[in-house]
């Protein structure tokens, strides 16, 4: 079929409100924790980054003039952002399984009820 796709019996077919059918992907094997991994990797060198640089700034005003300190005072706030990005990967990795098709061929099983 040009332009679209051949349903497969094996896999689950569903269809969006807007009338898009997709099809929800299998995870591969491994793949949870592949992800649980690189999380946990995100969240533990994230906190590392954080707490060096509150240990830069600390160290800041004790050893430095004021200026310095409140200018290296900011680095915390600065690597504030990064503790998202761990809840974000978790977050997200459900949604890069679903596969939307472009278009809704005419042999397309209608939905049940």
């Amino acid at each position: 079929m040009a332009g679209g796709f051949v349903p497969d019996p094996d896999r689950l077919y569903e269809v969006g409100r807007d009338g898009r059918p997709y099809t929800l992907a299998p995870a591969p094997p491994g793949a949870a924790e592949r992800l649980e991994l690189r999380a946990r990797r995100w969240w533990v060198g994230s906190i590392l980054a954080n707490a060096a640089a509150m240990g830069v700034a600390a160290g800041a005003v004790l050893l430095g003039s004021r200026v310095l300190a409140a200018w290296l005072g900011i680095l915390p706030i600065l690597t504030a952002p990064l503790l998202l990005v761990a809840p974000l990967l978790r977050r997200l990795a459900p949604l890069r399984l679903r596969r939307v098709h472009r278009r809704r061929p005419g042999d397309f099983p209608p939905p049940p009820g």
